[in-house]
């Protein structure tokens, strides 16, 4: 056995096989071992420049993945991306100058199809085993309109009077599947409705009083040109889940991204639903 720990017959056919390559003698054969010819160690020196430059790679490689900088392409539901990720985006654009967020809002959201997106923001469980998934808190959610159309309209007093009432926005099928198990078709079977999948705008057409709306709660509720109307329905709460591509486990910036963001989703989602 050799100091390499590596069988003297074995370090013995790799050198001969590098001499081969090179057509060239390296090592001269004594009694007491190998010994470096002239042009074995010119090979040599230009070996340990080569392994130095694949060590400075390595090392260059892993000190820009762990920093926050870089491209990262986010897919949140149009609600979240516009209500709670602005305070929690401010907070953690601190942390890195360079940091290039793309952050794509849509009505609805599942990383089980191929998405072109890093990762997701969204209110269901997604079933692909391969997803990186962390739940990181829940939003309550309610039913509004603004004081000015309540008072045209009328406060409907139950569910079946919102049927006399007009309706704004898009229900994706997955969330309109919970609604009517939980308040009843009534409210997503309407035939005077206000279609939009923009939820900003979305909120100011129910602010402007145009119809009644669904939002959450802590966002309805510090509105005052607003009111939850029936209150006695059961909440419906949604779980939010931070959902990344399987290829973050190689990436240390998109790992750290993701933690930290998580991190963010739960401190403010906790103080959120009070």
């Amino acid at each position: 056995m050799t100091k390499t720990g590596i069988p003297r017959a074995t370090l013995s056919r790799h050198i001969a096989s590098l001499e081969d390559d090179l057509s060239s003698t390296l090592f001269m054969r004594t009694g007491q071992g190998f010994i470096l010819t002239d042009l074995g160690k010119t090979v040599l020196n230009y070996a340990d420049n080569i392994f130095q430059v694949a060590e400075d790679l390595s090392q260059a490689v892993l000190a820009s993945n762990a920093q926050l900088a870089g491209p990262i392409k986010i897919l949140a539901s149009s609600g979240i991306a516009s209500i709670i990720m602005p305070s929690i985006i401010a907070d953690i654009n601190f942390a890195s100058d360079d940091l290039a967020l793309e952050i794509i809002p849509m009505n609805s959201i599942s990383m089980d199809r191929k998405q072109d997106a890093d990762i997701s923001i969204q209110t269901h469980r997604p079933i692909r085993n391969d997803l990186i998934v962390s739940k990181v808190g829940e939003i309550k959610y309610g039913i509004y309109a603004s004081v000015e159309y309540l008072e045209k309209r009328g406060i409907p007093q139950s569910v079946l009077d919102l049927k006399e009432h007009c309706f704004v926005g898009t229900i994706s099928p997955m969330l309109k599947q919970k609604i009517d198990g939980l308040w009843g078709q009534e409210v997503t079977a309407h035939i005077n409705i206000i279609r939009c999948e923009d939820y900003p705008l979305i909120w100011q057409l129910v602010v402007a009083g145009c119809g009644i709306g669904v939002t959450h709660r802590a966002h309805g509720d510090s509105n005052p040109s607003v009111k939850r109307i029936l209150p006695e329905l059961q909440t419906l709460t949604l779980p939010v889940w931070l959902v990344a591509q399987p290829y973050m486990k190689e990436r240390s910036r998109l790992k750290n991204f993701y933690g930290l963001l998580a991190k963010k989703m739960r401190s403010t989602l906790k103080v959120y639903n009070i």
